[in-house]
């Protein structure tokens, strides 16, 4: 793998999301994509570029919550969200927002980037919940083209590798 893509919007479910990523992304050296979408809902009523500036501080908050601050370096980048550098694993981080369709949205900056990992946040409708109102990430899984990781709700305290060995870590996996 070389490239994963977390798509995040601006509720709780984030931080599970991006946590997972850069779990991920610092274990395999993997560069690190996180893309939020303003949705084109003309029914909405909002700035695109308040929105924008808003996802763009949400995606810095993000980002220093879940990398080491004193491991990050900014990158120079152009439009909008931003780029960042973890010294320690050498991962690229780069924020992303745009708008539109969030499911078309998605899916395409998965195959623009060419993702071998999207990572999507699941908000727990139920199966009521979800029958009425659908769900991105279950939209997503059946449109994307690329792997799609469904995090789920909090976490235990601790990454889930935490006790792997380097030789698990780049070996096959035995059962």
């Amino acid at each position: 793998m070389r490239t994963i893509l977390a798509a995040v919007d601006q509720s709780h479910h984030a931080h599970d999301v991006i946590s997972r990523a850069a779990e991920l992304a610092i274990l395999l050296r993997n560069d690190l994509v996180v893309l939020s979408v303003i949705s084109s809902d003309p029914m909405k009523q909002f700035s695109i570029v308040d929105e924008q500036n808003r996802f763009a501080s949400f995606h810095r908050e993000l980002i220093f919550k879940h990398f080491p601050e004193n491991s990050l370096a900014v990158e120079p980048h152009n439009g909008t969200g931003g780029v960042y550098k973890h010294g320690t694993a050498g991962v690229r981080i780069q924020s992303r927002i745009l708008s539109g369709n969030v499911v078309d949205k998605i899916c395409a900056c998965a195959e623009e980037v060419n993702a071998d990992l999207v990572l999507v946040g699941s908000r727990g409708l139920g199966n009521i919940g979800s029958l009425v109102l659908g769900s991105v990430s279950e939209r997503v899984v059946h449109k994307s083209t690329r792997s799609v990781l469904v995090v789920k709700g909090e976490r235990l305290d601790g990454p889930d590798w935490q006790g792997l060995s380097n030789s698990q870590k780049s070996g096959p996996v035995k059962i």
